[in-house]
């Protein structure tokens, strides 16, 4: 039997121990209230330990490319424009993507601006400074180095499961990876491999497969907003399967929907 969560009992321990800001808080609690969980804890969380560190994830999508595209990033700027919790979640996983993407290629400015970025958002969420410095332990270190800044983003990617999975992971947790399976997918069709037969059967093949856990994780989950809508536009990329040819138009679609 489905039954009706308040959004307390989704991260019941989410800031135990952190300093937070209460404001933020209270927001996140109140706009996470009309989350259903259907299912309990041991299932979730068997479902949510079988998708690969985001670092793997972004490591295999970061492998495809011949070349640099900004135009392909959201703006680090654009950070300071999320309000909604739900919205944030989703954009904490898709900035966390891109920052990923800019140290693959050591765009040291861009770094220290999506690295900004993340931070940002992670306030938004009332991820507490605590939390933050667990998965970026330099993250009071100077920034001007390039290799502490690069060794601060590295934690930071394989580590970023820690913002969560120390803490309840049900509504933030399943939103985050939605983002973050969009935007590491929209960057690696952006470099004109939809149509290679290599990355078609073999990274994209392998990235549905993520996909599909994602989604595994959502049915567990409905509420009157973004949770309910994105599981709904992923499950019709899933069905659709990863030789789509419209692919890349339909996940810039719902990636559309949540650019700031």
């Amino acid at each position: 039997m489905k039954t009706s969560c308040l959004y307390i009992i989704l991260i019941l321990t989410f800031l135990l121990g952190s300093c937070i800001n209460s404001e933020e808080y209270k927001k996140v609690k109140e706009e996470f209230r009309d989350v259903e969980f259907s299912g309990n804890v041991k299932d979730f969380d068997s479902i949510y330990s079988t998708i690969p560190d985001y670092s793997e994830i972004s490591a295999t999508i970061n492998k495809l490319h011949v070349g640099f595209c900004s135009e392909n990033l959201l703006n680090p700027e654009s950070a300071d424009n999320y309000f909604n919790s739900k919205e944030t979640s989703i954009a904490l996983g898709m900035y966390i993507a891109d920052l990923g993407y800019v140290r693959h290629y050591e765009r040291v400015q861009l770094c220290s601006e999506y690295l900004e970025a993340v931070k940002k958002l992670s306030e938004k969420l009332a991820i507490g400074e605590k939390e933050f410095a667990a998965a970026v332990p330099l993250i009071e270190s100077n920034l001007s180095d390039r290799e502490v800044l690069f060794t601060v983003i590295d934690s930071l990617i394989s580590r970023g499961d820690m913002l969560l999975a120390g803490n309840e992971k049900f509504g933030i947790g399943a939103l985050f990876l939605a983002g973050f399976w969009i935007e590491t997918t929209y960057i690696g069709l952006s470099t004109n491999h939809e149509h290679d037969s290599a990355f078609i059967n073999t990274i994209l093949s392998s990235h549905f497969e993520i996909l599909t856990q994602v989604n595994k994780l959502f049915a567990c989950l409905n509420d009157d907003s973004q949770i309910t809508e994105i599981k709904t536009e992923l499950q019709r990329i899933e069905n659709k399967g990863y030789n789509n040819k419209d692919l890349l138009f339909d996940i810039n679609s719902i990636r559309d929907k949540y650019k700031k």
